[in-house]
């Protein structure tokens, strides 16, 4: 007796279905990829203050008209981290045709003396840029360092105490700082803008150091006598001394 194979027409419909979604899915792509509703018009940059917006955009490789899905973000964010003032990146797109950037920038936070110059340095001790003495930073003196270029991390074995020194000190007292100088023996010593020397003595109590550095500062500074230096080697008795005696019965 026949009997009509079952599932045939089933099995057809599944097939016509298949391939119509693969014609589907081929003309959405052919579409995404062709057309100009998705040309990149815009590139908008986020988070930058010392990068301009156009060299940003530049570093990136992005240009206005190529294609917001053939463009691969993932190369143009490696491109820009290898920008020394940029220390992370994110892109996105924006459909139709806007792609944003996100930076986080470095920050000069001191001087580093180099042969015929200056270099800038942030908190992380990456190599930024040549600088000037006149840029208002602060000069970290004293240190043998070697250098493998812009956007790098130097390499020194009291860089990273000195930052730190630098971020635990009070604002007011870094905004006075002209000069941190470490010697070999790891002691510290400021010198501000007005000529003052704080003798901090060992990488110890930082924080607490400045604030009473600042403190006999301020009130010294109230006297006519010039102050030579403070030595807070032992912050609860620092000892001060100036380049002329005070008068007798002056404190």
């Amino acid at each position: 007796m026949y009997r009509p194979r079952s599932g045939t027409p089933q099995k057809n419909n599944h097939l016509i279905q298949s391939v119509f979604f693969i014609l589907l899915v081929t003309v959405a792509i052919y579409v995404l990829l062709q057309s100009p509703l998705f040309e990149i018009k815009t590139v908008v940059v986020n988070g930058n203050r010392q990068l301009k917006k156009e060299d940003i955009i530049r570093y990136s490789g992005l240009q206005n008209g190529l294609n917001i899905f053939k463009v691969n973000l993932s190369a143009s964010e490696e491109r820009l981290g290898l920008v020394p003032f940029i220390k992370g990146v994110e892109m996105k797109r924006a459909l139709p045709n806007k792609v944003i950037i996100e930076v986080e920038e470095r920050n000069a936070v001191a001087l580093i003396p180099v042969e015929n110059g200056f270099i800038k340095v942030d908190a992380d001790g990456v190599y930024l840029q040549r600088g000037q003495i006149a840029s208002a930073l602060p000069i970290i003196t004293g240190l043998a360092i070697q250098l493998k270029g812009p956007g790098k991390v130097i390499e020194s074995e009291y860089l990273p105490a000195a930052l730190k020194v630098l971020s635990q000190l009070p604002r007011p007292i870094i905004m006075k700082l002209s000069e941190l100088n470490f010697n070999k023996a790891g002691q510290i010593t400021i010198y501000t803008i007005d000529g003052v020397q704080g003798r901090l003595g060992l990488m110890k109590d930082i924080e607490y150091k400045g604030i009473v550095f600042q403190q006999v500062l301020a009130t010294l500074q109230q006297s006519d006598n010039k102050i030579q230096y403070i030595d807070l080697s032992n912050p609860r008795v620092p000892v001060v001394k100036y380049l002329k005696e005070p008068q007798e019965g002056r404190q």
